[in-house]
């Protein structure tokens, strides 16, 4: 009678591991046929298992370095976002200072004119390639008329000549048509101021004997009723005497950047010269 295949199938199973528990009773009493063949199977396997635990410290440390990657990319983006932000507040805050600094300058102008004034902001520029004149957020309603100063902390930015309910229109010194008596701080010479376009001016009808030099400040000579008396129209850059006829050429450059005037103060007198 053949034994059942269910009852084979034990009888490998238990030889085999017999068999096994036999080699590891040997392998433990440190036979030396046992350690020549553990020798060299060790030898062969080594190889193969060293590479394997290489490549799988490799794997481990590149996929480690992607999510370290990752982590320090999102760490990198957080920071970028937080120094746009510091950026931006750092503008916002140099920005609140210089206007304030504005504000402080125009602040004291106001108590050396000692004169009513109102504070405008300029919105707009004039278009206009021949006239140079600004459009201000201040007008009628707010008490400002035409003829009236307009100044800066630096010095004279022009007048008003047109007034709407909100809003007013200044003509600046350096307009073509603009005119006003002033004269040389250093030796009083006194002329009339003149606009020419651009970024200049021309004090005219000085004498070549007058004693006007590069550098001297042209000053409001007070006379004409328009622009208070010691406030500051420009610096004489350039006088020539070589010119036909009596008078001499003075060049005047503003003091103030008329191109790029924010905040001004309208003198809220029309006639100067008949104010107390």
């Amino acid at each position: 009678m053949r034994p059942q295949p269910r009852f084979r199938t034990s009888l490998l199973i238990t030889a085999t591991l017999l068999l096994i528990i036999s080699l590891l009773s040997l392998s433990v009493k440190r036979s030396p046929v046992l350690e020549k063949v553990e020798g060299v199977v060790v030898s062969m396997a080594a190889p193969g298992l060293q590479g394997l635990h290489y490549l799988g410290r490799t794997l481990a440390g590149v996929w480690e370095g992607y999510f370290n990657l990752v982590g320090v990319q999102r760490e990198n983006a957080a920071l970028k976002r937080r120094l746009d932000e510091y950026a931006q507040k750092e503008v916002r805050y140099q920005e609140a200072q210089q206007t304030l600094a504005r504000l402080e300058s125009l602040l004291d102008l106001k108590k050396e004119v000692a004169l009513p004034v109102v504070g405008a902001h300029v919105i707009a520029y004039d278009p206009s390639l021949w006239s140079r004149c600004a459009l201000l957020d201040q007008g009628r309603d707010q008490g400002v008329r035409r003829g009236q100063p307009v100044l800066t902390a630096q010095g004279i930015a022009g007048r008003i000549v047109e007034v709407y309910p909100h809003y007013s229109k200044v003509m600046l010194i350096v307009d073509r048509s603009s005119n006003a008596d002033a004269m040389v701080q250093r030796t009083r010479v006194r002329g009339i101021l003149q606009g020419k376009g651009g970024n200049r001016c021309s004090l005219g009808y000085v004498p070549k004997s007058a004693d006007v030099q590069t550098g001297d400040l042209v000053l409001a000579s007070g006379l004409g009723g328009v622009f208070p008396k010691g406030q500051v129209f420009g610096k004489v850059s350039g006088a020539n005497k070589k010119t036909p006829g009596v008078f001499q050429e003075i060049e005047v450059t503003p003091v103030v950047d008329l191109s790029a005037l924010e905040e001004v103060v309208v003198v809220k007198v029309v006639n100067l010269a008949a104010s107390p």
